[in-house]
Formats: C-alpha cells, structure tokens, sequence
C-alpha cells in the first residue's frame, strides 16, 4: 500500500527527517525504523499516538532511539501532525511559592503525555499578561493555562476566536463563565474570618498583596468585610495595610512595618489576617520585637501553608490550598480539550483551615 503524501511530496512521517537534510551523520526516522525492525508509519505512532502501539513494539522503538541517540524535530512533527504538542503557561511570578508548585504539577502531568510546557510571568500586569500570551500563541502552543483571568477581554476573544482551548487556575472572577480549576478565594477567606470572630475578636487588623488588578486579592478581602459587616463590624481605615506595588519583593519588612503601625494605634487590633505566609511571617517577627505574646496579646494569620508555616515559633494558623491537585487537574483538562473532546470543569476544590498557635482568644485589652 503506497503511503498518502503530503504537499511536499512526501510520505507524512518521512516529513520528521527534514531537520537532517543538511547532515547525513545524524540518525533518521528510517534508521530508528530499520533499527527496530518496524516500518517508519510505526516509529511515527511510537512519537504521536504512544498508546497505539504495542508494549513490545514501544520497547524497541524505544531501544532503537536510544541506541542511535536520536532526536525528532518538533518543528517537522507539527508540520505532519498540524500540533506543537506544547502548551503554554502564564503566571503573574514564580516567586510564590504556590505558583511554582502549580507549575511543576501541570508539566508532570503534561511531560506524561509528551506535551512541553512554556512559562511565562506577567510581574501582575494585565498588559505584559495579554503580550505573553499572545506571543505564546503565535509560537503555535495547543492551549494555554492562565492563573486567574486578569487579562484584558481582548485575550478570550482571541482565544475563542482561534479555538484554542485554554482553562484558569488557581481562582476566576465570580460569575466568570471560563473554565476554571481552583477554589473559591471569598469561602476561604470567609472561613477564616469566622473562626477568628469564634475566638472573640473585633478588632481585626489586613496586611495584604496589593489588590490592583488581581481578582483573587480582591475576593478575599470581600470575604473578610462581608463576614464582619454579618455581625456588624468593620476593618479600621487604620487597621489596613497593602502594598502599593504589584512586586513580590519586600514583602517582609512591609510586614513588619504595617503591623508597628497597627499596634501603635489606640485601640489595636486583637488580631492580623495576613495574604500569605510570608506577609505572616513578617508579623511574627515584628510582634516579637515588640514583646507582644502571640496569641496572648495579638493572634495572627497566614494563607497558603508553606512549608515554613508548621516550622515556626509560634506554628501559623494558615490555609492550606490544593496547589499540586489544582496543577494536575488543569493538565487533565487542557489534555481532553486537545484530543477534542468536551470534559467538563472539576467542581471548585476544598482548601482547609489548618488551625495552630499562632491564634487564641481575644484579649481582654492591649
């Protein structure tokens, strides 16, 4: 049976050997094939279709590319199979360390299936977000996973436009109709805020990540005020502080200095919810300098449960959120959208309240 050809003339897999036109001491296709003792279509089913092939075949295929050293061109494969079998991902940083373990999730599960994975960083900025994932585009990914949806409307119409199949991570705006794998940043805070109103605090103090253009940002703080103004209560225009820049870098000593403030204040707050571990772990150390006894005098929070979180003195009331399951999910369906079918979203995860010493009774005064 002659093999269908393409527009160049040639037998569809014979089109991976043209990255060695110009060097014939480079292994090919047909030499991996003849190693193998299968036909070239077979080592071109090894490569596109793995499944397809048998375990027995697979493992000489396997032996033969390994023997010869040979590395198929991505580029010529796209060429035959219309796919880059890559991805792309946009993160506002990989200085989080949430955002990195939801990275290295998604590409194990990607690197599974033979998809590579390209990272890029939008430093918070919905701008640089839409260039990165525009230049992601034109370098032909097969989708694109984005953490959160602060990007301009201008990027899903382009998505849509072209088909590209795409999912968010990590949280989406509320009534966002894009797929999504992450959970629900205003229940997480909302929690949070309850448990500390449990304990009999008032008088809460926020020490938070700019909310600027970052909608995960701005749902906890929603839920924070929402379950305060149930009971209420309110935040102090005094008992507030955010970074005024999107940057990741400082956020200790912004810490330490919103939470002196605070505690200069008539009346101080009995308690400090923080946006993250690490803004918490700023507070730690500013309370201990000022010989305040947490949770005796000031209870404190965290949110994302790091690995420091458990190690500290005392260990920090925090929120531990699913960032391995959040990746890996997001790879399952971004990989079902690419074989063409139509998989529906996973149902928001859970994150849990992992309470510990950092937080106690309120205080009767400070």
């Amino acid at each position: 049976m002659v093999a269908k050809k393409n527009q160049a003339g040639r037998a569809p897999e014979a089109a991976l050997d043209i990255e060695h036109g110009a060097s014939n001491s480079e292994p090919l296709l047909a030499d991996v094939a003849a190693a193998a003792g299968v036909s070239t279509a077979t080592v071109s089913r090894y490569l596109n279709d793995p499944h397809k092939v048998s375990a027995k075949t697979h493992a000489r295929v396997r032996a033969a590319v390994e023997q010869l050293g040979w590395i198929p061109n991505a580029a010529a494969r796209s060429l035959v199979s219309r796919r880059s079998n890559a991805v792309g991902v946009v993160v506002p940083t990989l200085m989080h360390e949430k955002f990195h373990q939801q990275v290295q999730a998604f590409q194990a599960e990607m690197g599974k299936h033979g998809f590579s994975v390209f990272v890029s960083c939008s430093g918070y900025d919905p701008s640089e977000g839409y260039r990165q994932a525009r230049s992601l585009l034109s370098r032909g990914v097969d989708a694109l996973a984005l953490l959160g949806d602060d990007f301009p409307p201008e990027l899903f119409s382009t998505l849509h436009q072209r088909q590209t199949p795409f999912v968010i991570t990590f949280g989406a705006r509320e009534g966002s109709e894009h797929p999504c794998v992450g959970f629900d940043q205003y229940a997480a805070y909302e929690s949070l805020t309850r448990y500390l109103l449990s304990l009999g605090h008032t008088r809460i103090g926020l020490v938070f990540h700019t909310a600027v253009d970052n909608a995960r940002t701005q749902a906890r703080l929603k839920g924070v005020f929402d379950t305060l103004a149930r009971e209420g209560l309110a935040v102090r225009p005094q008992h507030m502080q955010t970074m005024t820049t999107r940057d990741l870098v400082g956020r200790i000593p912004f810490a330490r200095a919103a939470v002196r403030a605070m505690l200069a204040e008539r009346p101080a707050p009995t308690a400090i919810m923080c946006g993250n571990d690490v803004l918490a772990l700023g507070a730690l150390l500013e309370a201990k300098a000022a010989g305040i006894d947490v949770p005796g005098q000031l209870s404190i929070t965290g949110f994302d449960d790091n690995e420091i979180a458990a190690e500290l003195s005392p260990a920090l009331t925090t929120i531990r959120v699913p960032d391995l399951e959040i990746g890996a999910l997001a790879a399952e369906y971004l990989l079902e959208r690419i074989a063409g079918r139509s998989p529906t979203p996973p149902a928001m995860l859970d994150v849990l309240l992992i309470k510990r010493g950092s937080t106690g009774p309120a205080p009767q005064a400070l």
